[in-house]
């Protein structure tokens, strides 16, 4: 019989692909690997026999379907004798459909696209329920593709403004009058929109022509604008800027491929009403009823739009201060706080995310103990995340063991005074046993600030922690999915595969993803004009990680080792040092930040600490310096590490810099439960042949981790480590491993065990002030599951737990996800849902 070659391929939805036999191969080879039998040649002789069949099969004017080569190569198996390998392909091929058909529900559609088919089920879940249009009856009207489109069109508005044909780099260009012109009424908008107004390919929707008319009044408005706004909507409708698909095609590429997730705003609101993409605020809070209220409105704003807030109440009076207009006696912070408290309780975050907050007050302030016990029982301040910032005279009174003086802030008087010591154990033993307060350390956090000597000190943080900014500034972060760049190679000596980090795709990811949040500070729909002002002064952008976690497990590297530590540093190392690079092309293009002068990077200095430590560079920090001494710089911060937990989801892929908190956990549904698996982890089960149900629930009900399992060889226990097998001091030097080379901070949880000590927590607390961190949160497991009493004995703190008393009815909701219902687990120093990343912080 004649054999004709094969060309296509008929997908399910009808469309028609090119035919690849590679995929062939890598589904027999799968099949084969899942029952231990990880034989290549096997596999291409399977390949190659399908092929055969195919080519005598098919005459050259058909095309297979996918359904009928699947169904050659079950029975190409059981002719090889690999029925084994024959029946695991099958039911992988139902597995396929059940999902594909799962798939199909969660997103309303008939059939699926190539987007659809890249994300897990659980990642389209989490897109379905915050992320993806729906219509009044709540019905998913929009699809990822759809979504991710719209997010980087909106964005790419940002690149093309900045075209050199439009945009001058020296803001001379006379100031066009805007207001009150047709070219900006709605009529005028809805015009445009009904010709299809595009970039190349890309057709702008409404709200992406009003992205493009509030960039181009900001960029107008500093004299930058080469051409009116309607010759730049012709010249989008004769093509002349139809380059900028590229850029769109960049942005959209990094991120279906998992490679990079912008935060939940961005990915959200772009190309949408709203149209914030910025995650973070910081609120200042002056000491007069005018400013707490109208911070208070502020606040209320953002929450609407999706954001959260951060604020430091130590400017507030203390309780039972005089207020000289009333004669009345002043409440202090911790009372106004609630106010704040209620407000977020009752505004919801756009639809995505509930309100969250982050309250700070000085050590030094009146009300300072407090504040400590603010948390206990967790009571009051549900929707607040708080933290104490120690200064450089509390280490020295600490140090020194003298009396610490508490100061009004209202004239700066000491009024009191406390001892420091006693001060400290009771916030580790506050945090010890309500997990709260966290720490922020201001000398670590300004000492490499780039804007101290202009701008003074930084004294607030965002809700969770890890973006430091000035009051009425905010950030625009996103994450590297550091798993994506993996690499195999074949070792010449053997046929086993050897796993790398593919550090150029990793470069140009964070170059693309750098421009992306650079490009947010223009094209953000701000709250209020004073952010957008103050923001766009420094244009902090935060671009992080996350995969970190199964990135270490792929490479077999134990995440509380030597070598995981200097991995850590050396992955960090190269991401910011690339944003620098980027950062420096950006401000050649496009122009510096405005405050740049007025930072320290004209004097050749850098805003992470690892550049201080020259001995260990592995880059070449000194282009970045000649960079900067010649261009300048666009961002005056380019990393930080922010919470990855509905981004990772969407990702598939651990959170932040976390390691994994469970291997195996037991979800559970209306029909019944079925067992969660890591990725990475089912695949090496897989491979020893150890993937039962017996031990994913053995694994389960010993905590999600391997400790003690002796089924299990030691070598995968060294390596498959998760959050509560690595000890307190391991997450504060990951921590601090990673801070090294973090322009800003990092959000992280030391986890403890249950029966971690006051001590255990101090000592946390010092090594990380050691180590450079600038600020850190503890989770002693178990802690927001009892109620405990203090009794205070030479300035001593005995722990006394009531027995036989269990958890009010509030306190177990408090314990579960709100969305769905999943136990909270403490991640990214925050309350997280490890199903749906539901989290209390974002």
């Amino acid at each position: 019989m004649n054999k004709n070659k094969i060309n296509n391929v008929i997908k399910r939805d009808g469309s028609v692909v090119d035919f690849d036999r590679v995929k062939i191969f890598n589904a027999i080879f799968k099949a084969m690997k899942s029952v231990g039998k990880s034989d290549r040649k096997v596999a291409e002789k399977a390949t190659g026999n399908v092929v055969e069949i195919l080519e005598r099969t098919f005459s050259a004017e058909e095309t297979p379907t996918v359904e009928q080569i699947q169904d050659i190569v079950e029975i190409t198996l059981i002719k090889l004798g690999e029925a084994t390998v024959a029946k695991d392909y099958i039911l992988y091929r139902k597995e396929r459909e059940k999902i594909r058909e799962e798939k199909k529900i969660i997103l309303n559609k008939e059939i699926l696209d190539e987007v659809d088919k890249a994300f897990d089920t659980n990642g389209l879940r989490v897109l379905a329920s915050r992320y993806l249009i729906k219509n009044y009856k709540g019905e998913v009207i929009e699809n990822p593709k759809e979504l991710f489109t719209r997010c980087t069109v909106n964005d790419a508005i940002g690149d093309l403004l900045h075209d050199a044909k439009l945009y001058d780099r020296e803001g001379k260009q006379e100031i066009r009058e805007t207001e009150g012109k047709e070219e900006f009424e709605e009529k005028a908008y809805h015009e445009w929109l009904s010709k299809g107004t595009s970039i190349g390919k890309y057709k702008l929707n409404l709200n992406h022509i009003h992205t493009l008319a509030r960039t181009y009044k900001l960029l107008n408005s500093e004299g930058r604008m080469r051409k009116d706004f309607p010759e730049i909507i012709s010249m989008l409708e004769s093509g002349e800027l139809k380059e900028h698909e590229r850029e769109i095609e960049e942005y959209y590429d990094l991120i279906v491929s998992k490679k990079f997730m912008p935060n939940t705003p961005a990915l959200a609101n772009f190309g949408n009403v709203h149209g914030m993409g910025s995650a973070c605020f910081v609120l200042g809070i002056e000491d007069s009823m005018d400013s707490i209220m109208s911070t208070l409105k502020d606040a209320a704003m953002i929450f609407k739009a999706g954001g959260g807030c951060g604020y430091n109440f130590s400017k507030l009076r203390p309780s039972g201060d005089i207020v000289k207009s009333t004669s009345g006696i002043a409440s202090g912070p911790i009372s106004f706080m609630t106010l704040y408290d209620k407000m977020t309780e009752v505004i919801s975050q756009g639809g995505i995310r509930r309100g969250a907050n982050m309250g700070v007050l000085n050590v030094d302030h009146p009300d300072i103990e407090a504040f400590v016990k603010a948390k206990e029982g967790n009571t009051i301040l549900r929707n607040f995340n708080i933290s104490v910032m120690l200064n450089d005279e509390f280490w020295q009174c600490y140090n020194g063991k003298k009396p610490f003086p508490l100061r009004n802030p209202r004239n700066r008087e000491q009024i009191s005074q406390v001892d420091p010591v006693y001060l400290f154990d009771t916030i580790a033993y506050e945090a010890r046993n309500f997990a709260e307060p966290g720490l922020l350390f201001l000398d670590n956090i300004n000492k490499r600030n780039p804007m101290l000597k202009s701008l003074g000190p930084i004294t607030t943080t965002n809700p969770c922690g890890e973006v430091l900014l000035y009051p009425n500034e905010s950030c625009n972060l996103g994450s590297i999915n550091v798993y994506e760049f993996i690499k195999e190679s074949i070792k010449e000596d053997s046929s086993s595969k050897e796993k790398s980090i593919d550090w150029e795709s990793l470069a140009s990811a964070v170059r693309i993803g750098t421009r992306f949040l650079d490009n947010i500070n223009d094209v953000n729909n701000f709250p209020f004009e004073k952010i957008r002002d103050i923001t766009r002064k420094t244009r902090k952008i935060g671009l992080g990680v996350m995969g970190v976690g199964d990135l270490l497990y792929e490479l077999g590297i134990k995440y509380d080792s030597e070598q995981g530590l200097k991995f850590m540093e050396e992955l960090m190392e190269f991401i910011n040092f690339h944003s620098k690079l980027e950062s420096i092309k950006l401000a050649e293009e496009r122009g510096v930040f405005p405050m740049f002068k007025e930072s320290f990077y004209p004097e050749g200095e850098m805003p992470c600490e690892g550049f201080y430590q020259k001995e260990d560079w592995k880059q070449k920090w000194n282009a970045v310096i000649e960079g900067i001494k010649k261009h300048g710089i666009r961002n005056a911060f380019t990393t930080v590490i922010a919470p990855t937990g509905s981004i990772s989801m969407i990702a598939g892929t651990s959170s932040g810099i976390e390691p994994l908190f469970s291997l195996v956990f037991e979800k559970r549904v209306v029909v019944g439960s079925f067992y969660y698996v890591n990725r990475v982890f089912e695949k090496e089960l897989k491979n020893l042949g150890l993937y039962t149900p017996q031990m994913l629930e053995k694994i389960s009900h010993n905590g999600g981790s391997l400790d003690g399992i002796a089924e299990v060889p030691e070598t995968m226990q060294t390596i498959f480590v998760t959050a509560a097998d690595i000890s307190p001091e391991m997450h504060v030097r990951a921590q601090a491993a990673f801070q090294k080379w973090v322009d800003s901070s990092i959000s992280k949880t030391i986890n403890m065990p249950a029966e971690a000590t006051v001590d255990d927590v101090k000592n946390a607390y010092l090594l990380a002030y050691k180590l450079g961190c600038k600020g850190i949160t503890v989770y002693r497991d178990g802690s927001l599951e009892s109620q405990v009493l203090v009794t205070k004995k030479k300035k001593k703190l005995e722990i006394k737990p009531v027995n036989g008393e269990v958890p009010t009815e509030e306190e177990e909701k408090e314990k579960m996800c709100p969305v769905c219902g999943t136990e909270l687990a403490k991640e990214e120093g925050c309350a997280t849902c490890m199903n749906c990343g539901w989290s209390k912080c974002i």
